[in-house]
């Protein structure tokens, strides 16, 4: 008799499994923080690990005196959220302002451009690119959205704000000291030894002027300082659901001789940390043998790989930025949103050789200074435009939009569907109807029928 055995079966398996190396791991935790988190990440560290050093010097605080030179009154206020939007409290006030009903428009599509904090940005040449108002009729109902509900709402700038809010007591010290000395004040608050010296010297200079500062001492002086602080440097803040809060630049875009944009770190905070080097010779001597010795060696690994990941979430940080700036030359010099050039965060991470997610990481939550006049701070996602229509941004793409309405005849608009049709023969833009009506919409442009019966009844009026 014939016994079959079998053998038994071999089977080979291939998992694939993700490994985090561990300077990978630091690095992924540290890349989306910005300057200020990254600092205080690394400082608690430093607290538990002997091996590594904190060395701050003059450069950090003057780096963040610098990236942060509008922000001169503290983040002191945080009001309850509420539900109404900022473009919905401001409608509400302009549907019941005397003005005609083209102005009442234009301070609508002015709502547009303020700000998270309430600022007004963009110039009246920007306003104005593909709209129906000229330049100079946007211009002349920014008083009248000045003078709106919440107070220093519609502001070019920090001091225009705060000079909206003091606009009733003109000739109060106050007043003067934010037209005047503005720059001078983030140094005078506070109870430290170097603020008391800044008050002083301030003080002195309010005297070497006697016609306008003619009574002031220290007592008045502290008195109109407290005033300042008492004023809303971020008039929107308290609308919506998420405080606007202070945001602190890594990167920064000086121009060049040349006239080109040029990006750097606002500060080295790779330079800040290192080893200690004391700690590392001790431990070389000690008995290799002791468990407090290899509970050192498994610290100094530690401190090594973070100092290592520091460094490569600076690089990364720099990488990005510097393509960013060079592929966005246009609107670095004329801050208008339709000369952004389509950059998906896939091209990014093709050209600098990231991953999409690492760029996701860096560009998300992350500013940038653009030092000229204005010291102006964007987000360093604004840059990261998404392609919409034949290579276009959407804002492009509504311009075209804008420019075949206004050539139409007043007599026979065109439909929706017809703009399409334009936009694909004279602009190469491959466009669906629904498209045209959505981007119509978002304009707050009629449709054919209603801008056909408007121009009816301009006609029988005239």
């Amino acid at each position: 008799m014939t016994y079959l055995i079998s053998a038994p079966s071999q089977e080979t398996r291939l998992e694939n499994q993700t490994v985090f190396y561990p300077t990978l791991r630091q690095l992924v935790r540290l890349l989306p923080m910005d300057r200020k988190r990254v600092v205080e990440y690394v400082q608690e560290e430093a607290k538990h690990n002997p091996f590594l050093i904190n060395t701050p010097d003059s450069s950090a605080q003057s780096g963040g005196r610098e990236a942060l030179l509008e922000d001169v009154l503290p983040d002191w206020y945080h009001p309850p959220a509420q539900g109404l939007s900022l473009q919905e409290h401001l409608s509400g006030q302009i549907s019941v302002l005397s003005l005609p009903q083209k102005q009442r428009d234009a301070l609508i599509y002015l709502t547009q451009w303020l700000s998270p904090s309430g600022y007004l940005e963009g110039s009246a040449e920007g306003w104005a690119r593909g709209t129906v108002w000229s330049p100079r009729e946007l211009e002349a109902v920014v008083p009248a959205l000045q003078s709106l509900d919440p107070p220093g709402i519609g502001a070019r700038s920090l001091r225009e704000c705060l000079l909206l809010q003091l606009k009733d007591q003109p000739q109060t010290l106050a007043f003067l000291l934010v037209q005047y000395y503005l720059e001078a004040l983030a140094n005078c608050t506070g109870t430290s030894l170097e603020a008391k010296q800044n008050r002083e010297s301030l003080l002195q200079k309010l005297h070497q002027n006697p016609q306008v500062f003619l009574d002031t001492n220290m007592e008045t002086l502290t008195a109109a300082l407290s005033q300042i602080q008492e004023l809303e440097p971020r008039p929107a803040r308290n609308f919506g659901h998420i405080n606007v809060p202070i945001v602190t630049p890594d990167l920064k875009a000086e121009r060049q001789s040349g006239g080109d944009w040029q990006v750097s770190p606002i500060y080295e905070v790779n330079q800040r940390f290192c080893l200690n080097g004391e700690a590392i010779e001790l431990l070389a001597k000690s008995n290799k043998r002791s468990r407090d010795t290899q509970r050192l060696e498994v610290l100094l690994q530690k401190a090594q790989n973070l100092l290592a990941a520091l460094n490569q979430w600076q690089e990364n940080i720099l990488k990005v930025g510097q393509f960013l700036v060079e592929r966005q030359q246009a609107f670095l010099n004329s801050r208008n949103k339709l000369d952004l050039v389509p950059t998906p965060q896939q091209l990014v991470a093709q050209t600098v050789g990231l991953s999409n997610a690492t760029v996701s990481r860096i560009v998300r939550g992350r500013y940038l200074l653009i030092c000229d006049r204005q010291n102006q701070t964007i987000a360093l996602a604004s840059l990261c435009v998404s392609v919409r229509v034949g290579g276009r941004t959407l804002q492009q793409v509504q311009q075209l939009l804008v420019q075949l309405i206004q050539e139409e005849s007043p007599a026979n608009p065109y439909t929706d569907e017809q703009l399409a049709h334009l936009l694909g023969i004279r602009f190469a833009l491959p466009i669906a109807r629904r498209t045209v009506t959505k981007y119509r919409q978002l304009m707050s442009l009629e449709s054919s029928h209603r801008r056909e019966t408007d121009s009816g009844i301009t006609q029988k009026v005239v």
